[in-house]
């Protein structure tokens, strides 16, 4: 992405989306043969529960139940992994799929390949590994309560998302959910072009997958800045033995490989998500 505008890069990963193909699990369906797929292209930022009216609009007439197949109780799997809702869907892409961008060997059984296909379930839900989904306010208080955590990161304090006006929050909240670049980064860039303390970080690993979230300073203790390089050489040096190259697993952010020279900051105030942090999900090498 060859761009040195700000807001030019944060609207062209604002217009990120993943094609997603949904299957009905077959144990839930009354149809002999599989139900239709229901097919929906979701933006990289947003979030599973966002479309789950209208999935289970969709697949209420297939279901054996139909009084099951509600908003709150519908979840998605991915071979056989229960998908977070509250983490964003580009994320879950990335983490799960475990796609490398620079790779070239594409084979056409990789998993990875479009649309990306979940299976929606609506019992049996998987507490032990989801939080529960009781309403529209979960999602919400779920997702506040990361820009709360990455602001307090951020600054040392959630003051500055303390100090945003009942009509902001739900400016931030409602663009988000209508996919309104502008109004949503009215108000974002407040809480983002400050002098940040700390860069709100979140490394997630595959195949377990495991989070790694550590306050990363912008600047190294020789004043020069942090770059994605040095910051995954200190949390992760087993994956990482050098700042300058990848040598077993690339960083990749909104499904980009981030050069590993890049600097944090930077990368920060242009390619966070919504809720605030820095996810940037590791590609292994082959």
């Amino acid at each position: 992405m060859e761009s040195s505008d700000p807001k030019a890069i944060r609207r062209a990963i604002w217009s990120g989306s993943i094609p997603c193909k949904i299957l009905l699990d077959p144990g839930e369906s009354r149809v002999f043969d599989a139900s239709d797929p229901y097919y929906v292209i979701i933006p990289r930022i947003a979030y599973l529960p966002f479309f789950a009216e209208r999935i289970c609009n969709f697949f209420r007439p297939f279901v054996i139940d139909p009084e099951v197949a509600k908003p709150e109780s519908a979840w998605f799997e991915f071979e056989s992994v229960p998908m977070k809702w509250h983490w964003p869907v580009g994320l879950l892409y990335d983490l799960f799929t475990g796609r490398d961008p620079a790779a070239n060997n594409v084979e056409e059984d990789d998993e990875h390949l479009l649309p990306w296909t979940l299976i929606v379930h609506f019992r049996d839900y998987p507490a032990k590994h989801l939080m529960r989904l009781e309403g529209p306010a979960t999602c919400h208080d779920s997702w506040m309560n990361t820009v709360k955590e990455a602001d307090h990161v951020r600054n040392g304090s959630a003051k500055a998302v303390m100090s945003l006006s009942k009509a902001e929050s739900t400016k931030l909240w409602d663009s988000l959910q209508s996919h309104d670049f502008d109004q949503f980064w009215s108000v974002n860039d407040k809480l983002v072009s400050v002098q940040a303390r700390n860069i709100p970080l979140r490394l997630y690993v595959p195949s377990a997958p495991r989070v790694v979230q550590q306050p990363v300073p912008p600047n190294l203790p020789s004043e020069e800045p942090q770059t994605v390089g040095t910051a995954l050489r200190t949390l992760l040096p087993e994956l990482f033995p050098s700042q300058r190259v990848a040598v077993l697993a690339r960083p990749v952010v909104h499904g980009v490989v981030v050069a590993m020279n890049t600097p944090l900051l930077e990368l920060m105030r242009e390619a966070i998500y919504p809720d605030g942090f820095l996810h940037i999900s590791l590609a292994m090498m082959s």
